[in-house]
């Protein structure tokens, strides 16, 4: 005969132990990951990765848009087999307006080479603003100097 403690702490820790491992993802660390993962998806050359994280209304400097982002982002592909991109001090928060925003800022170093010594290179100082669509960070926002 089972006592009627263990009866009802059998299913509180059956319980405790299957959500444990459906534990949600910190929003301030998914922007992180999204961030990272751009910064992959140029330097592994993945151009569908990198369209994937861009918002439909993506914009940046000079009139930059989701469509000419893409024709710029494969003309580079095509001018360089090697693109390093460096990515320092990288700082992500949370908008404190809008729980579905997200800043990030950082200097980025990007390199081209079609061999192993960088035949252009370029520092900028980089902020963004992220969208969060579903569960998912898009970047919906891009300036650079």
């Amino acid at each position: 005969m089972t006592s009627p403690f263990l009866t009802f702490l059998l299913p509180v820790l059956l319980l405790v132990a299957s959500l444990s491992g459906c534990s949600k993802k910190d929003p301030g660390s998914a922007l992180e990951e999204a961030a990272s993962a751009l910064e992959q998806g140029i330097s592994q050359r993945q151009p569908k990765a990198v369209m994937k994280l861009l918002h439909q209304d993506f914009s940046g400097n000079q009139g930059l848009d989701r469509h000419t982002a893409q024709q710029q982002m494969l003309a580079l592909f095509l001018r360089y087999k090697n693109i390093g991109v460096m990515v320092v001090n990288r700082q992500c928060q949370l908008d404190k307006g809008f729980y579905d925003r997200g800043h990030c800022s950082a200097r980025v170093g990007i390199s081209g080479a079609q061999g192993l010594i960088p035949e252009r290179a370029e520092l900028y100082r980089v902020k963004t603003t992220w969208q969060l669509q579903g569960k998912d960070w898009q970047l919906l926002k891009l300036k650079w100097e």
